[in-house]
């Protein structure tokens, strides 16, 4: 079953797709939020009650939609507290390592219950992980513990962490969403 997605974010897709910039429509059609039109929800189709939940607050959409009305804001994962503030981490991978980590360090952060690595966080030997501001410094402190053997030593996973607001994250997403797009064309739904 399909993923729900906003119009503003259906309208910048297809001029991404049409060679026009994803970011420019995205703002340009005031939308502040990726999914705005979901209230930042992850809605996904759960087959054992035949309904939409969400990925990060496990709220189903009948639960948030108030009356058919609005949908309400999903606070995010149960780690952020409630908070639905934003902010993300821009994790660069460690020169020294072999091989791409990717997979291990998107693993360690979501395990952490305070951090997710959205889709299409990953590019370049970069890794973006959302949270919410009450709870960043101590991922922050979690991500530069993680570590990765190199001949029978422990090395950090990650050279740097770097701080971004909420809109420069979803700048990186909406670049790295439209360089997947020009490598390997849209994804399938």
């Amino acid at each position: 079953m399909p993923k729900k997605q906003s119009t503003a974010a259906q309208r910048a897709r297809k001029a991404a797709r049409q060679g026009g910039k994803y970011t420019q429509v995205l703002r340009s059609t005031g939308a502040t939020q990726p999914d705005d039109g979901f209230g930042g929800h992850e809605f996904e189709y759960e087959s054992s009650t035949d309904l939409f939940r969400c990925t990060e607050c496990r709220a189903y959409e009948v639960e948030a939609r108030d009356t058919d009305g609005p949908i309400k804001p999903c606070t995010g994962l149960v780690g952020y507290g409630g908070d639905t503030e934003r902010v993300y981490l821009l994790l660069t991978e460690n020169p020294v390592l072999q091989y791409s980590h990717a997979a291990f360090l998107a693993t360690k952060v979501r395990s952490t219950g305070i951090s997710r690595a959205p889709r299409y966080s990953w590019r370049d030997g970069k890794l973006l992980v959302e949270s919410a501001p009450s709870v960043v410094a101590e991922l922050a402190r979690r991500i530069e513990l993680i570590t990765s053997t190199i001949e029978d030593r422990q090395v950090p996973a990650v050279a740097s962490v770097d701080h971004l607001t909420a809109e420069e994250g979803r700048a990186v997403l909406a670049e790295n969403y439209a360089a997947y797009v020009a490598e390997y064309g849209e994804p399938r739904r």
